[in-house]
C-alpha cells in the first residue's frame, strides 16, 4: 500500500513539474515571438497593435470611475467580468495549440488584469454592504449564488482552479487538433455572450443608471473594428462569428439605454 501510495505521489509530482516547464516554454516562446514582430514592424503598425491591445480595456475606465463615485455597483453586472476572465484565459490555451496574432494574446492578457481590478472593486463595494447587514455568501458550491461571493478570494479561487483544470487538460490533449478547435469555440463563445449579463440586468432593472454610455460604445465601436480586423487578417472563424454575435448584442443595449433615458425623462 506504501510502495502504490509512493508511486501516485511520484506520477503527481513528475508530471506538475511537466506542466510547469511546459507553461514556461510556451512563456519564453511568446516573449521571442514578441520580440521578433515589434523588430519586423514599422513604427506605425505597432501602434495600431497596441491601440488593439490596450483600446477594449480604455472603455472600462470611465466605468469605474462611475461605480467609485457612486460607491456603487448595481448598475454595472459584475458576470461581464466573469465572462471576459473565462474566456481570455481559454483564448490563451487555445494560442498553445494553434498560433494567432500575438496581439490578441497580449489583448487577453491586459483584458484578464482590467477585469482582477474591476472585480475587485465591484467585490468591495459588496462586502462592505454585507458587513452592514451582517450576511456572508463565500460557498464555492452554491450554484444559486455562484459569482455573488463577497470575499475576492472566493473569486481567485474559483479562477486559479478554472485555469489548472483547462491548463491540465491543454497539457494532455494539445496535439489533437479536435480538442484544440474546441476549445477556440468554447472561448469565442463564452466570449461573444459578453453583453448577455448586462442586457438581462437592464431589463431586469428597466433602467441603465450607473452604467457607462462610454463602456457600451467602446465595446460597440472595439467590436466592430475587431470584427473588420478579424476578417481582413483571415483570423480563424471562430473570432468572426464572435465579433458579430457581439455587435448584435451591443446593438441591443445602446437601444436600451435608448429607450430607458426617454423613459426617465419624461
Amino acid at each position: 500500500s506504501s510502495g502504490i501510495n509512493a508511486e501516485y505521489f511520484f506520477f503527481f509530482f513528475h508530471h506538475l513539474h511537466h506542466c510547469f516547464n511546459f507553461k514556461l516554454d510556451y512563456l519564453f516562446k511568446l516573449i521571442e515571438d514578441t520580440k521578433e514582430f515589434m523588430s519586423a514592424h514599422s513604427l506605425g503598425s505597432f501602434l495600431v497593435s497596441a491601440l488593439f491591445v490596450f483600446g477594449p480595456v480604455v472603455g472600462y475606465i470611465p466605468q469605474y470611475k462611475e461605480i467609485q463615485n457612486r460607491r456603487n455597483s448595481e448598475g454595472f453586472s459584475s458576470k461581464v467580468c466573469l465572462i471576459l476572465l473565462l474566456a481570455n484565459i481559454l483564448r490563451l490555451y487555445f494560442w498553445v495549440g494553434k498560433r494567432f496574432e500575438l496581439t490578441l494574446v497580449w489583448q487577453s492578457i491586459v483584458m484578464i488584469v482590467a477585469q482582477l481590478v474591476m472585480l475587485h472593486l465591484c467585490v468591495s463595494l459588496k462586502t462592505k454592504e454585507y458587513i452592514i447587514k451582517k450576511s456572508s455568501n463565500n460557498s464555492l458550491f452554491s450554484l444559486e449564488k455562484f459569482w455573488d461571493w463577497n470575499d475576492y478570494s472566493t473569486y481567485l479561487v474559483f479562477l486559479a482552479g478554472f485555469t489548472f483544470f483547462w491548463g491540465l487538460a491543454t497539457l494532455l490533449f494539445v496535439y489533437i487538433p479536435f480538442y484544440v478547435e474546441f476549445l477556440g469555440t468554447v472561448s469565442l463563445l463564452i466570449e461573444s455572450s459578453l453583453g448577455m449579463p448586462q442586457l438581462y440586468k437592464n431589463f431586469k432593472l428597466r433602467s441603465t443608471e450607473g452604467l457607462s454610455m462610454t463602456l457600451i460604445a467602446s465595446w460597440f465601436l472595439g467590436d466592430g473594428f475587431k470584427t473588420v480586423f478579424f476578417i481582413i487578417n483571415g483570423s480563424p472563424f471562430q473570432f468572426i462569428l464572435c465579433g458579430a454575435v457581439q455587435l448584435i448584442i451591443d446593438t441591443l443595449i445602446l437601444f436600451q439605454m435608448s429607450i430607458y433615458w426617454r423613459v426617465r425623462r419624461i
